[in-house]
């Protein structure tokens, strides 16, 4: 990756963050040497990154539908947060709290009825072995027995159901999430079916992002990749690729976890993705970049420790850490804190960073 590639956002959180923290001896008598801290430059394995564009989503974001019919009483307003299983609409149980009543009266009608049947058919069986009934007698007193039997089951799957159906006149959240639509009003009439409120869990965001297949390769699941979001960056995990192409675009799905505040449902994402194979680069912490208008540089500590200003060129990134060209070697110092005061040529107390 060249420098004109590496995320713009991420030098300049590195140059602000640097600037906002100011060592101990900033303190210090006139003349003395500067203290700075320093972490050798080393070789690491990087893979080539580039940048696709994605989207910050939701991993439940939901359309809330009414299971039953009937006028809405009640919709929770845009923006109220809800815990699972709490009501987030109503629709009016007046007739459904009737037709309840209704089965459960008619259960207990037939539950009498059978009972009186069993009892009538054990009466005329006993009857039927004295000879003293027809055998049609006997046998009609053995339907209407069975026939009242199965009108009590078809009673009680209806009751079942109004009971359903008045349980479901509260409509409940299946996740904790926020409401952000409403799609219907108090007073309107809502069928079955018929989409009540959007439901989106702001506490499981993602980042949807389209990825080449032949790139695809060379990330996987638990992989950390570093993310632009409104020149942010911020850090996200692959928490599943979808191993089925589009053959027009020939990409594949990946979803990134996004840690808690990393970005809002619908915000426009960048995601650095590797291109290639890892191989060997020399490679700073993003702390020791110091940008200015000119170019990008490094400030080095030689065996006098005098500091030395080095041109570098960025590339991949790995974490804090940042692929660098220039004039530096493996093993030697670079400042990382400390230098944005200094002046090249400048003497300085070294101090191995922790």
């Amino acid at each position: 990756m060249t420098k004109s590639s590496f995320p713009r956002s991420i030098l300049l959180a590195a140059a602000i963050g640097a600037a906002l923290v100011t060592p101990a001896s900033a303190q210090q008598a006139p003349g003395a040497p500067l203290s700075v801290s320093v972490v050798p430059a080393k070789v690491m394995k990087m893979a080539p990154k580039m940048a696709l564009p994605g989207t910050v989503v939701s991993l439940n974001d939901s359309h809330l539908a009414s299971e039953v019919e009937g006028r809405v009483s009640w919709v929770a307003n845009v923006g109220t947060v809800v815990a699972q299983n709490d009501i987030v609409a109503k629709i009016d149980s007046s007739v459904a709290g009737l037709q309840l009543a209704s089965d459960k009266a008619n259960v207990v009608r037939l539950t009498a009825q059978v009972k009186f049947d069993k009892s009538q058919a054990i009466r005329l069986e006993n009857l039927f072995k004295q000879n003293a009934i027809a055998t049609s007698t006997r046998d009609q007193a053995i339907s209407t027995r069975d026939m009242d039997v199965a009108a009590l089951t078809q009673a009680r799957a209806a009751m079942s159901k109004s009971q359903y159906q008045f349980d479901h006149s509260d409509i409940r959240a299946p996740f904790p999430g926020r409401v952000v639509q409403r799609l219907i009003n108090p007073g309107e009439y809502a069928t079955a079916g018929k989409d009540i409120v959007r439901l989106v869990d702001i506490g499981s965001m993602e980042i949807s992002v389209q990825t080449p297949i032949d790139t695809a390769r060379y990330i996987h699941e638990g992989l950390v990749l570093t993310v632009d979001i409104e020149n942010r960056p911020v850090t996200a995990t692959v928490r599943a690729i979808v191993p089925v192409g589009d053959i027009a675009s020939r990409s594949l799905e990946v979803r990134l976890t996004l840690p808690p505040g990393g970005g809002l449902v619908g915000d426009a994402a960048k995601v650095y993705v590797p291109s290639a194979a890892p191989h060997d680069v020399l490679a700073v912490p993003r702390d020791a970049l110091v940008l200015r208008e000119d170019n990008t540089y490094v400030f080095k500590v030689d065996g006098k420790n005098v500091a030395q200003r080095v041109a570098v060129e960025t590339g991949s990134e790995e974490g804090t850490l940042v692929e660098v060209h220039g004039l530096l070697s493996p093993g030697e110092r670079v400042i990382v804190r400390g230098a944005e005061r200094l002046e090249a040529g400048q003497k300085v107390k070294a101090i191995l960073a922790t």
